[in-house]
């Protein structure tokens, strides 16, 4: 979505932020209110660092097209775009690309820029509009529509304008919350914001957690531990119906998808012993699917894809389940032939543990959102990581809430696991590796997506005013946007200080 550029004159890369010093440097840029009149109402000053030209307009302007006014280091130099001289204030640019710029001085400096103009809150934008001009009301039936995306110079978009289908998500954040969340269904395969083409996409509400980034938080830290199938996601403004709704987190829909869960798709004409995968496979309390039941164990499962089976392939997947259950409670669990192995990929359990276990999610403790995978001919898995809006002390309800002590541990398959010498040391040695980069990780992610949200987070809750209203179930109220990503970070630090001091015990 970068151009690069190179100049005999300026030997760093363009976008490194560490441009050298030139004769044709711009001090200075800003859009000013005489120069666009009817398009802005107070000027906007512009922030230059290294390369990058930067202003992100208030406004949600209908049109692009500026006049930029700046000042350059040196008398006469020149500012061009292409061919195109710019004259300070006066010239009219689209911007709703990113623009370069080329300002050459009078003693031949030449140095190149990046003119970057986002509105809003700077984050893309989706408009939405239903073909009823009504608000979406039900999480069972679609209503078409059509979508509208501002990539805001933030990601790639090549396609903005597109028809869809929308219906509510979720269960209890649909059911509990006035801002909802929602699942749009593309009438083709789209590439979203840089993520890979599908269908269908999940805008997640983030409405009973304040600090708007728990769930991506999580995410990143899964990506980055290569947890099977973690999802991309991306902070976006929605406007329904013309009406702010406000900040939305855009993440895939969790289906066997080559840019999802990208394992072999099975149809119903699959017939034995073809039948051996895929499967996508929730852990799920609620039990509505339509193909759900609870092993010997009492572990609720539903099968979340595919949607249409026959006997013979639901079949093969209960059974599969509950051997993979038999051999975990058997006398030879242990053994790396008959027992547990034989059945599960440990690895892929370990990796999405360790992320729940991190962020001590209330959901994981075979409660719901726990996903696993088969693929055709191979083991079981688990993936993708999801739902984390009532982790990381957002939970007033459960032990969940404090810092200390494990938890996801004693699901009834993971507490067996965790009781394997093997599958221990293994976790132990796990663990001490990715907390020196990846956990570390999360706290300057935490730090950086408080400041990429905060214009964002202002307008959320002047939408939503809940920061002193207690939503269920947090575990605090606070007041202040500050102040609540500020306890999640500090109840990740307790507990990633209580992990490490007792992962020797584990």
């Amino acid at each position: 979505m970068t151009t690069l550029f190179s100049c005999k004159k300026n030997n760093a890369t363009p976008g490194d932020g560490k441009t050298a010093a030139t004769t044709a440097d711009i001090i200075s840029a800003k859009i000013e209110v005489k120069n666009n009149t009817g398009k802005i109402t107070a000027d906007v000053d512009c922030t230059i660092a290294g390369d990058s030209i930067v202003a992100v307009i208030p406004e949600m302007l209908g049109s692009k097209k500026l006049a930029l006014t700046f000042a350059t280091k040196t008398a006469g130099t020149v500012v061009t775009v292409a061919d195109t001289v710019q004259k300070s204030g006066v010239t009219i640019t689209d911007y709703s690309k990113i623009v370069p710029y080329a300002a050459t001085s009078s003693s031949g400096d030449t140095k190149l820029y990046k003119v970057i103009i986002r509105t809003f809150t700077g984050l893309p934008i989706f408009y939405i509009n239903t073909s009823t001009g009504n608000d979406v009301t039900s999480k069972d039936t679609y209503i078409t529509g059509n979508l509208l995306i501002d990539a805001n110079n933030g990601y790639k978009q090549d396609v903005t304008n597109m028809s869809m289908q929308i219906k509510g998500h979720g269960n209890s954040t649909w059911t509990l919350y006035p801002k909802k969340p929602y699942k749009i269904k593309l009438d083709k395969k789209q590439s979203m914001l840089g993520m890979g083409s599908a269908k269908d996409w999940i805008l997640v509400a983030n409405y009973n957690d304040k600090t708007l980034m728990r769930n991506k938080i999580a995410m990143e830290l899964a990506r980055r531990i290569k947890s099977d199938f973690a999802p991309e996601s991306r902070f976006v403004e929605v406007l329904l119906n013309g009406k702010y709704w406000g900040n939305y987190l855009l993440t895939s829909d969790v289906e066997i998808n080559a840019n999802r869960v990208n394992i072999s798709e099975m149809t119903p004409d699959d017939v034995a012993p073809n039948i051996t995968g895929g499967f996508l496979v929730e852990e799920d309390y609620k039990l509505d699917a339509p193909v759900n039941w609870k092993s010997t164990q009492g572990v609720p499962f539903t099968v979340k894809d595919p949607n249409v089976l026959t006997n013979n392939q639901i079949a093969y997947i209960k059974n599969y389940m509950q051997a993979t259950e038999d051999a975990l409670y058997a006398g030879n669990w242990t053994d790396p032939n008959l027992g547990y192995a034989k059945y599960i990929d440990a690895d892929s359990f370990m990796r999405w543990y360790a992320v729940n276990e991190t962020v001590k999610n209330q959901d994981s403790w075979d409660f719901s959102s726990i996903f696993y995978y088969k693929d055709k001919n191979g083991k079981l898995g688990m993936g993708p990581v999801w739902d984390f809006d009532i982790s990381a002390g957002n939970c007033d309800y459960s032990v969940s809430k404090d810092p200390t002590g494990w938890y996801t541990r004693y699901g009834k398959w993971m507490i067996r696991l965790a009781l394997d010498p093997a599958w221990n040391f293994k976790w132990r040695a796990m663990w001490k590796s990715m907390r020196i980069k990846e956990v570390q990780q999360m706290f300057t992610d935490i730090d950086n997506t408080a400041t990429y949200l905060k214009l964002s987070q202002e307008q959320n809750f002047k939408r939503w005013p809940i920061l002193n209203t207690y939503v269920y179930p947090n575990a605090v109220v606070l007041g202040s946007y500050d102040k609540e990503v500020a306890y999640m970070k500090d109840f990740i630090t307790q507990r990633v200080a209580w992990m490490d001091a007792n992962i020797g015990s584990y």
